[in-house]
């Protein structure tokens, strides 16, 4: 687990839900973490990931270049709210990319009681410490 100070430079994880500064062997954060998150996200609510092939280097090669696409049927039922948290989840940039505060003051999230535990007003380490301990118990 990478801290959300931490950095690292090892490739590591499940093809298809790897962002693709890990896949570009480029110096990776917590904010991978969250690419990872908007990879379930989609998966969750369409069925499928967002950038996957029978072929791994095609897998690879969609992840690094390939525009993210709502294009399933589902999609015609899901709130521009949520397809925004999405994308911005899978920005290709991890620069650029939401950050866990940002995400959790989404609008999409607006509605959810993601205060439950405690979360919010936290540091990003205090927000990781809290959710391992929920996780473990």
């Amino acid at each position: 687990m990478i801290a959300p100070n931490e950095a690292a430079d090892e490739p590591f994880g499940t093809l298809g839900y790897v962002a693709p500064e890990v896949l570009r062997k480029e110096p990776y954060s917590f904010s991978c973490d969250l690419w990872s998150f908007g990879c379930i996200m989609y998966a969750l609510l369409s069925g499928s990931l967002p950038f996957d092939h029978e072929s791994q280097k095609q897998t690879i090669k969609m992840t690094l270049e390939n525009k993210l696409e709502f294009d399933l049927p589902c999609w015609e039922n899901i709130s521009a709210d949520c397809k925004d948290i999405i994308n911005r989840l899978l920005d290709k940039d991890p620069k650029t990319r939401i950050t866990l505060d940002k995400a959790l003051q989404h609008k999409w999230f607006s509605n959810l009681n993601i205060n439950r535990f405690g979360i919010m007003g936290r540091s990003e380490e205090g927000k990781r410490q809290l959710i391992e301990k929920h996780l473990k118990h």
